[in-house]
């Protein structure tokens, strides 16, 4: 059929000639012969219904949309009718006329050509039943089949079915008073580029710029107009979004090109606020399964630029730019499948810059720079996270990586927010499990600078489980711990923590106590820890240090369980201890530290401590202390204070020359019922005050190295209850992998 005129006269001249199409089936192009115009002959519809389609001039390339000519004819069949209909063309050639006849639902649609010199030439070609391509501009005014004939955006809307393009000319769509909505499936909507076509709302305000109410939409190449995004005088049900795409109908969501213009003002000293409730998002994604947004700019959004949530499959974020939001720059929550955040800027937002929060399956964030993070507390005192990167989970099982990131919170060096409010609480990168999630995660390669609290920071609590490898990142300028591990509650944590650089910063801000690395087990939490090969250089306050004690928010006591290994770590120029080890309350540890160097410390190089019914198991060995300075104790400080108190130390192949310091050794049990046993020791170490006492056969047997040493208070005592750590201790190590 495809390669026969429909008009016989090309073949033999004296024949009429008829073809019959079903419009469910593709139509085939038909080549013709170029002739002269003929003039179509409209009549108006007659006493049976029958409608007659105005148009101007025929010739052999004129190509009709057929949907388009049954909606602009006024007779309300609209696309419906071409669903079960038929197209018959025929040709008479005593009335030297073509007939185009479309029937459906009833209903007959009738075109007439006259004129002899179009003999043969209306074929295939010269009908759409649904335009692949449509175009449109601002004025229109035509069937939308050509960039030379284009319709409106309305107009295209109105023709269009699933899989077309609209082609959208460079100009500004202001489409009536109320919202654009795409409900039409596999639709993509195409500008000229940005800032080139333009759509946006009219000059009264509207709760959404564009609706998404269809599967497999992509809009792109263009800019969206916010301004008038705002439900401050009008009622939105919901809150108020330029682009909002709602339930499982608007899956597969494709935006990619855009940019989103919105009214959120530059920050200046004082003036950031939080955003009001009818303040507008760049981009909302409630319920979909999966989208894919890419090379997007969405200035000034006066809350979030992007936010997904309830939400299932397969969602990308990447290669966009985000300045000065309102709120955060990217927000996922509640989504369950594969989250993809990668190679976007985000220069300004408030409390978190990227934030997953119950995002499970796999998360990546990676690629990413991130800096100007602002604070500003909620009414409550501040969202308790806030940060660059975040992912926080309080249910599920979810794989974590954030990898090959920029962070910088305060670029400008500022110790005030713009609301003119410290800098709080706003860590660099977060990976959190709280309640009953269970997660997986690495942070590797990634850059973070001057945070006011810690530079990466991860926490468990609840019953929470995180296994998370730490490592090779490059961290500097942090007034907080450069990396935090915190377990709380019954939370299980697993962590290696290793190639890490951490600079601290050059001016500590008043009440900042700046650590290199960090872990806090507390509660009747559970942690496993590797620290090892890190370099800490200028920290403020402490190198390394494991703390369990006192839980400092809830005042409960410390029943936490560790394991740790600090081992080929080097701690420079720390501003009070390199090494620190402190259990309290009725906190347990078992630990190993192991061929680590401290030079020039503020206070003590490394430093046991065990306090109320604390009890540590612990392994000195393989260590090099230099250089500690005069306030130290010693170079070497080991400490059980309490009566019921328990320190079990082994020390091997160690030097402490520290000639500042009051003594390289320096051993105080300060009760005579608490515990100090040293691996080795046949009698015990007896009371030796501050001076030049050389180190005991005990120490210097075992190959440690030291000009003296001092014991207070209690002899050092001979072990009858203690065991000690085995040389190759080592802690569990994380999984990186999903269970199963």
């Amino acid at each position: 059929m495809g390669s026969v005129a429909l008009d016989p006269a090309l073949s033999e001249q004296s024949d009429d000639g008829e073809i019959v199409l079903n419009l469910d089936q593709p139509l085939d192009p038909m080549t013709t012969v170029a002739r002269s115009a003929g003039d179509v002959i409209v009549v108006q519809p007659d006493a049976d219904g029958n409608f007659f389609i105005q148009s101007s001039t025929f010739t052999s390339s004129t190509q009709f949309s057929l949907v388009g000519l049954i909606n602009d004819s006024g007779s309300g069949l609209g696309s419906n009718f071409l669903a079960t209909g038929s197209l018959r063309i025929s040709y008479n050639r005593n009335q030297n006329q073509t007939i185009i006849i479309l029937r459906g639902n009833g209903n007959t649609v009738r075109i007439r050509i006259r004129g002899g010199d179009l003999r043969g030439q209306i074929g295939l070609n010269n009908f759409i039943t649904s335009l692949t391509t449509i175009f449109a501009s601002p004025e229109g005014g035509f069937d939308g089949s050509s960039a030379a004939t284009p319709t409106t955006l309305a107009g295209a809307l109105d023709i269009a079915n699933s899989g077309n393009t609209i082609i959208l000319a460079a100009g500004s769509y202001q489409e009536g008073l109320g919202t654009l909505t795409l409900d039409i499936p596999n639709l993509t909507l195409q500008g000229a580029g940005i800032g080139e076509t333009t759509i946006a709302p009219s000059s009264s305000p509207v709760c959404m710029g564009v609706s998404i109410e269809a599967a497999n939409i992509t809009i792109a190449d263009l800019t969206l107009d916010g301004s008038q995004v705002s439900g401050s005088s009008v009622s939105c049900v919901s809150t108020t979004v330029a682009i909002l795409a709602g339930g499982s109908a608007a899956s597969g969501l494709t935006l990619n090109n855009l940019a989103f213009e919105g009214t959120n003002p530059a920050p200046s000293m004082g003036s950031v606020d939080l955003p009001t409730t009818d303040a507008a998002n760049g981009v909302e994604l409630t319920g979909l399964n999966g989208a894919t947004l890419t090379n997007l700019e969405i200035n000034n959004a006066d809350q979030t630029g992007i936010q997904i949530t309830d939400a299932t499959g397969t969602f990308s974020v990447a290669d966009s730019t985000f300045n000065n939001s309102g709120s955060r720059a990217i927000f996922f929550e509640d989504v369950n499948g594969t989250v993809t955040v990668s190679n976007n800027s985000v220069d300004g937002a408030l409390n978190e810059g990227i934030f997953l929060r119950n995002v499970t399956g796999t998360g990546v964030i990676t690629d990413n720079t991130v800096q100007d993070i602002r604070y500003r507390p909620t009414p409550g005192g501040g969202s308790g996270i806030e940060g660059g990167i975040i992912h926080t989970n309080t249910l599920g099982v979810v794989n974590t990586t954030v990898s090959s990131n920029t962070v910088t919170v305060d670029p400008n060096g500022e110790t005030l927010g713009f609301t003119g409010e410290p800098l709080l609480d706003i860590d660099g990168i977060e990976v959190n499990m709280f309640d009953t999630a269970v997660g997986f995660a690495i942070v590797e390669n990634n850059t973070v600078s001057d945070t006011d609290d810690d530079g990466i920071d991860s926490d468990a609590d609840g019953t929470a489980v995180l296994d998370i490898t730490i490592r090779n990142n490059t961290i500097s300028g942090i007034q907080d711990r450069g990396i935090s591990f915190v377990s709380t509650e019954m939370g299980t944590m697993r962590g290696l923590i290793e190639d890490n650089q951490i600079t601290g910063p050059d001016e500590v801000n008043t009440g900042a106590e700046p650590d290199g690395i960090g872990i806090r087990p507390r509660g009747e939490s559970e942690m496993d820890i590797t620290v090892r090969n890190n370099t800490v250089t200028n920290q403020g306050r402490k190198g390394i240090d494991i703390n369990l004690n006192e839980d400092d928010e809830t005042a409960t006591d410390n029943e936490a369980t560790a394991n740790f290994l600090f081992e080929g770590n080097t701690v420079t120029g720390a501003g009070d201890r390199a090494y620190d080890v402190q259990v309290d309350q009725e906190g347990l540890a078992t630990g190993v530290l192991r061929n680590n160097t401290a030079t020039n410390s503020g206070n003590d190089g490394i430093r046991l401590n065990t306090e109320n019914s604390g009890q540590l198991f612990v392994g000195v060995l393989d260590n090099n202390v230099q250089g500690t300075a005069s306030g130290a104790d010693g170079g070497l400080s080991f400490r059980s204070r309490q009566s019921t108190s328990v320190l079990c130390l082994r020390i091997e192949d160690t030097t402490s020359q520290n000639p500042s310091a009051a003594n390289d050794f320096f051993f105080r049990r300060q009760d005579a019922s608490a515990v100090l046993e040293l691996f080795g020791l046949t009698m015990p170490l007896a009371v030796v005050g501050a001076g030049t006492t050389p180190l005991p056969a005990a120490l210097t047997n075992l190959g440690n190295v030291g000009n003296s040493y001092r014991v207070q208070n209690q002899v050092v005592q001979v072990p009858t209850t203690c065991t000690f750590p085995a040389s190759d201790f080592a802690p569990q190590l994380p999984s990186l992998n999903l269970p199963g």
